[in-house]
Formats: structure tokens, C-alpha cells, sequence
């Protein structure tokens, strides 16, 4: 998103799109839907039996995330008695899906969505005992699934399996007496508390782990494990190491007496591509065990040229969403980029072999090689091209021919196929004017019907333009809905 009140994006999908266009121009691949109390919400294509579960008179508010494209559930719940919880794992327990988890974790547990605007009321408003947590089936596999797509590559739901319908309850602090719950049979019960763990850390949190060579599957010895955290103040944060230890013959390491806060694992070793491999988050005397892999670590070089074959100095290119040879995600602490020279050569160093899409960025230019493009590492000779970019500017009038009142959206779309393609939203001037810079040479609709972003755009009224190289477009829009 650039500008003040201006989105400018890719359509990675008809939900993102749409997310992108519902919630305005200030909205940045969707967001974060909060309900509270307990009015009853819809079945929205969640497994049989969890419309049952979110309806429970216990909940005291919900929320809808993630960021990216929305699709997972969360129901809060604050019981009276055990007797409540009970019942309410019976009705979980009545789920048709694959799998069940109930998660326990030490308490007492809060829910940052129930705190009112600004945080006034007190903490204790706040307190839940359980809460349900469902996904949209159909949501995941977007977003984690789609083989033409890496967009969060480095999650841990990358290319899995749908989420088990989860509940996670608070025990200590709350409602609920853990030596009086009764737990279904069908129901995977996982215990987080400090008293399950297998060690009891002494003086502060404890960070256990191995680290293997992704080719080989053995030990990777001499390898660094850093822990690092936040420091500075608020805007001008940065992270900075604050403990770390070497694995021994065997690849394993261990990090003790780890003060209380959020920390983020970096894990890097001599001949290997550096890896963020998650974050451990220490409240206390926490316990976590660690294994991750490692891979060699490779390089990809290549040329970027405009249409006619000239080299292109100055170009940012980056790997983006980058895959080891597992085909998962493989997280480069601090990104991996370069910027070409003035042959229009790069390189990007400290990848792992595996693969990568590659993005290139510089004004008035976009790529022309498809989106989704995956490229080998190592490479010596990739080539990447870029084209001249055009300019839509005009003024939106209503019927009469007057500034439309209010705050009006114009919306830009390609014609045909969105996904991968280049579209906008930008909130128009006062005066109704707007303007989309960088638009990739190709056909697009224009208008302020929103169904232009969204699955229904074949009924939306909208003006057919054609972007040229170079060109600028000057439109007169006639205001139109819904």
C-alpha cells in the first residue's frame, strides 16, 4: 500500500482482492473482524457441530483473522462453574472432523479483543477460561495451499493439513478446577503447563533443542543458536542479540536461565543459509524444545533487462517466500536481496538451495515475467524483464455532473484473470480527482462500483481502458454503485 489513502496491490486471490476492497483504502490484505457479547453469529462453512459450539451461553466475545484473507475463528468463553466447561467439551466433543485438540495452558488467560477502546476497564473484564478456535476450510487452502502461491511460506500451516478444531483452556486464575473436568474420549488433549514439561527450569526459561542437515538428516555441529528481542523505543525498535549458545557433536544446544519476554530464534553455521526459525516466548520458567534444519546455503545470479534486451542498473531485486528443498518455508533473517549493477547484473548470496520467486522494484517499471515464476537455487543465469509503466489520472462526477459528498472510491482491476495481476483502490481528492501511477500495460476497468474488485465484477459498471508504456489516461468517471 503507498500513498496517503492509496492501495495499490497485487490480487493474490478473489478473497484478498475482495477484503482489500470492503474494508477501504486504510485496510492491508484484510483485517481483524471483533465481536463482543454474545448475539448469535452464522454457520460460515465451519465443520458440522462448531456453529453449536460458538453459540455457547458462555462467550463473551469472538474475533475473525488472520490479516491475510481472514477465514480463522476465535470464540472467547467465561464459565461460573466447571460444570460449564464440561458441557461445553460434550458439544465439542459432537464435531464431525478429522481431529479435536484441547490445549492446556497455565492461567489465568486474557483475550485482547475484549478490552474496550483506549483500555480503560480493568484487566479482569478481560479474563476468559477457554476459548474455540475453528477455520473455514475453504480460507486455509487459499491461503496455505494454493500451488501458484508462497504468501506465507514461512508459517508452520504452510501446505498442511486444515487446523483441528481447537480448544484451549486456562487453568489457574479462572473458573475452572482442572481435577474436575472430564474429557471426552475422542478429544487429543496437548499439555503446555510448566508442570507437564519434561524439564523444570530453574532461575528463569529453558530453550532445549537439535539442529540437522536438511540433505543429509544428520547433526549439524558447531552450529550458533541466538536469541534475540526487541530493544529501543517504540517506532525506532530493533532487534538485538540477548543469548546464545553453540550445538554440540550430536546438533543439540541449550539456553538457560533465559529472562521473561518474547524472543526471536536465529539459528546460523558455517557453509549453511542462516534461518529464523520461530519465536520463543518466555513468561516465566518456560520450557521449549527446539528442532529445526538447516541448508546449504547457495547463491542465485542473474540480469535484469527491459524489453528490448538492455541492461537495467539500480533494480532492487529480492527472494520472496523462499523454499529449501523440503519444499517449506525458509525463513533468512534480515530478507535476502540485491540491486543490480550497472549491467544490470546481480546476485543474492546466503540463500538455501531450494527455490524462490523473485521480485524486482524501481520507478516506472514493473516486472514482465509472470508472477508466480519459481526459480532454481543455485542459478547462474536467471534473467528477469521489466516494462515501462503507464499513468491512469481523471475526476469522478456524479450524474449531475457535480463533486460527489463524502468520501468516494475509485477502483482499478485487470481485465480477465485477477489473480497475480495488478489492481488498486485510492480514496479520490476533494476535488474528486485521483491518480494510479505504475500501472502495467494492459487492459482494465475503472469506476466506483465495488463488485469491479470482487467475484461479482462482470455486473459492475465500469470503464474499459488500455494502459500503454509510458502513457497517461485522463478519465472522466461517472459515480456509480453499489
Amino acid at each position: 500500500m503507498t500513498g496517503s489513502g492509496k492501495a495499490h496491490y497485487l490480487i493474490l486471490g478473489t478473497l484478498i482482492g475482495s477484503l482489500l476492497l470492503l474494508l477501504g483504502p486504510s485496510a492491508c490484505f484484510g483485517a481483524i473482524l471483533v465481536g463482543r457479547g454474545n448475539d448469535p453469529v452464522a454457520d460460515l462453512g465451519w465443520p458440522l457441530g462448531s456453529v453449536e459450539m460458538a453459540n455457547l451461553p458462555t462467550r463473551v466475545g469472538w474475533w475473525e483473522g488472520p490479516p491475510f484473507g481472514g477465514g480463522e475463528y476465535h470464540f472467547s468463553y467465561r464459565c461460573r462453574t466447571t460444570m460449564d466447561f464440561n458441557q461445553a467439551l460434550q458439544v465439542f466433543s459432537s464435531i464431525r472432523a478429522p481431529r479435536l485438540e484441547v490445549v492446556i495452558h497455565d492461567g489465568p488467560g486474557y483475550d485482547q479483543f475484549l478490552e474496550s477502546e483506549g483500555g480503560t476497564q480493568p484487566k479482569a473484564d478481560t479474563r476468559v477460561d477457554w476459548t474455540f478456535t475453528v477455520w473455514h476450510p475453504e480460507s486455509w487452502h487459499r491461503l496455505y495451499n494454493d500451488p501458484r502461491g508462497f504468501l506465507g511460506s514461512e508459517n508452520p500451516n504452510f501446505r498442511q493439513p486444515v487446523a483441528a478444531p481447537r480448544v484451549d483452556v486456562y487453568v489457574g486464575g479462572g473458573s475452572i478446577a482442572w481435577e474436575q473436568v472430564r474429557i471426552p474420549p475422542a478429544l487429543t488433549v496437548i499439555d503446555h503447563r510448566a508442570a507437564a514439561a519434561p524439564v523444570k527450569p530453574v532461575g528463569g526459561g529453558l530453550l532445549q533443542g537439535d539442529v540437522f542437515d536438511m540433505s543429509t538428516g544428520r547433526p549439524v555441529a558447531g552450529a550458533e543458536v541466538v536469541l534475540s528481542r526487541l530493544v529501543g523505543e517504540e517506532r525506532r525498535q530493533q532487534w538485538e542479540e540477548a543469548m546464545r549458545a553453540p550445538t554440540d557433536d550430536l546438533g543439540s544446544f541449550q539456553i538457560e536461565k533465559i529472562p521473561p519476554g518474547r524472543y526471536r530464534i536465529g539459528i546460523s553455521a558455517q557453509g549453511y543459509a542462516s534461518r529464523a526459525a520461530g519465536d520463543y516466548v518466555n513468561e516465566g520458567n518456560t520450557y521449549q524444545h527446539l528442532v529445526s534444519e538447516l541448508a546449504r546455503g547457495a547463491s542465485i545470479k542473474g540480469v535484469v533487462t527491459d524489453l528490448a534486451g538492455k541492461p537495467l542498473p539500480g533494480v532492487a531485486v529480492s527472494a520472496d517466500a523462499v523454499l529449501a528443498i523440503d519444499g517449506r518455508g525458509y525463513e533468512v533473517p534480515g530478507g535476502a536481496s540485491a540491486t543490480t549493477d550497472d549491467q544490470g547484473r546481480f546476485e543474492i548470496n546466503s540463500l538455501p538451495i531450494g527455490y524462490t520467486q523473485l521480485r524486482c522494484r524501481t520507478p516506472s517499471l514493473y516486472p514482465a515475467n509472470p508472477f508466480f515464476e519459481i526459480y532454481s537455487v543455485p542459478s547462474e543465469s536467471t534473467r528477469l524483464v521489466m516494462t515501462r509503466t503507464g499513468t491512469i489520472r481523471g475526476k469522478v462526477l456524479d450524474k449531475a455532473g457535480k463533486v460527489p459528498s463524502g468520501q468516494v472510491l475509485i477502483h482499478v482491476r485487470p481485465v480477465g484473470e485477477q489473480i497475480g495481476k495488478w489492481g488498486g483502490s485510492t480514496t479520490c481528492q476533494p476535488d474528486g480527482s485521483f491518480e494510479f501511477t505504475g500501472v502495467p500495460p494492459g487492459q482494465y476497468l475503472v469506476g466506483t462500483d465495488a463488485r469491479i474488485v470482487t467475484g461479482l465484477s462482470e455486473k459492475a459498471k465500469a470503464q474499459r481502458v488500455s494502459v500503454e508504456p509510458g502513457q497517461t489516461l485522463v478519465l472522466d468517471i461517472v459515480q456509480s454503485g453499489p
